[in-house]
């Protein structure tokens, strides 16, 4: 698997992990991998990724958005 973050190992399964753990922010994909923490050179990319990931992933599964304790229950 390809790095997207190379000073840190992070992989584009790293980052689709992290989005179904609930990240829904770059700064909390930082937080949770370590992305862009090393030169920064991979932000873009890393950040094209999470929202490309968010929506593929909200498409398949409409209610997938919410975070818990958002659902009206």
């Amino acid at each position: 698997m390809n790095d997207i973050c190379v000073c840190n190992s992070v992989t584009e399964e790293d980052i689709r992990h992290a989005v179904v753990a609930g990240v829904r922010s770059f700064e909390a994909l930082q937080w949770l991998t370590g992305c862009s923490g090393g030169c920064g050179g991979c932000e873009q990319e890393a950040r094209r990724l999470l929202s490309d990931i968010i929506t593929e992933i909200a498409c398949a599964y409409p209610t997938f958005h919410l975070m818990p304790g958002q659902d009206g229950q």
